[in-house]
């Protein structure tokens, strides 16, 4: 019966660490309107950890990635695949006080066009931007981001820096910082 345990218990721990495992994400960003492939936009991948606590469950940054595309609108980051939990991996946290990764979030960012996700709650993206999920950046779905030309619509549509240190995101505040500058706002943000 203990070796059955100790058995048991292996396998949900190889179970919940195979969401370590590595892999790449690609992807492409292209105009909505055009379809033309949008070179220098930035990419950027985070991953959270996840436990189960009483409370309900708890999270924290693990990682942080970023890229920009290519002249072809490409873009490629490599990462951990993560993983869904489910009640067995709540329990299995619970139980050992262990983390999971979740899969990555992304964030895609052009100064003058909408970005992703944050577009979604901007009337004046809505209708172009694509695709609707997370999952489908990470299966390498392309991206569309409609241009914008309105002041406000793109002050909104500045995205937040994704989770984890600035200096892993320089990328991304340089863009951010482009489009400030771009509509003449003050201030920067810097990389600690």
């Amino acid at each position: 019966m203990k070796v059955n345990l100790t058995v048991l218990m292996f396998l949900l721990f190889l179970g919940i660490s195979t969401t370590a495992f590595s892999a790449i994400f690609t992807g492409k960003v292209i105009d909505a309107d055009t379809k033309e492939p949008i070179e220098g936009a930035v990419v950027v991948a985070s991953w959270q950890e996840e436990t189960a606590t009483v409370a309900g469950p708890s999270t924290k940054c693990k990682d942080v990635n970023e890229t920009l595309t290519n002249k072809n609108g490409e873009w490629i980051i490599q990462g951990p695949r993560g993983r869904t939990g489910g009640s067995i991996t709540a329990l299995f946290t619970l139980l050992t006080g262990t983390y999971f990764t979740n899969p990555p979030q992304f964030i895609v960012f052009k100064p003058g066009y909408c970005s992703w996700p944050e577009g979604f709650m901007i009337d004046a993206c809505k209708q172009g931007i694509r695709p609707g999920g997370q999952d489908k950046v990470a299966e390498g779905i392309s991206v569309e981001l409609p241009k914008l030309s309105n002041k406000e619509a793109r002050l909104r549509s500045i995205p937040s820096t994704g989770c984890g240190k600035l200096e892993k995101q320089k990328k991304l505040i340089q863009l951010i910082n482009e489009e400030r500058t771009n509509l003449v706002l003050k201030g920067r943000l810097q990389a600690e």
